[in-house]
């Protein structure tokens, strides 16, 4: 399953660069899209360690977003979980997606 980052939830919001503190994720998989509101967007400390964790159990093993924090990235290799990080800061999810298909 493939989640990125997203400001809402709709195919045509734009990705979020942040990635804890993003607003919605949108899991793709098997041609299947489902938005998710992120429920660390409000954490103040350590939110980078349970977005991964909670990412993780519910089977993502790519993530797709902006930027990546000093705690996101050794949280993301240890759970196994692939990085993708997109230059562009004005792109739907929908582009990404058609993209990656």
């Amino acid at each position: 399953m493939i989640a990125i980052t997203s400001t809402g939830n709709k195919p045509y919001s734009l990705m979020d660069l942040r990635f804890a503190k993003c607003a919605w994720f949108a899991l793709f998989e098997n041609g299947i899209i489902e938005f998710v509101e992120n429920p660390f967007q409000e954490e103040e400390h350590n939110a980078a360690p349970q977005v991964v964790e909670w990412l993780a159990g519910r089977g993502v093993t790519k993530v797709i977003t902006g930027e990546l924090g000093s705690k996101a990235r050794p949280a993301l290799v240890e759970k196994r979980i692939q990085a993708i990080l997109m230059e562009e800061d004005r792109i739907s999810v929908q582009t990404i997606l058609e993209r990656i298909r």
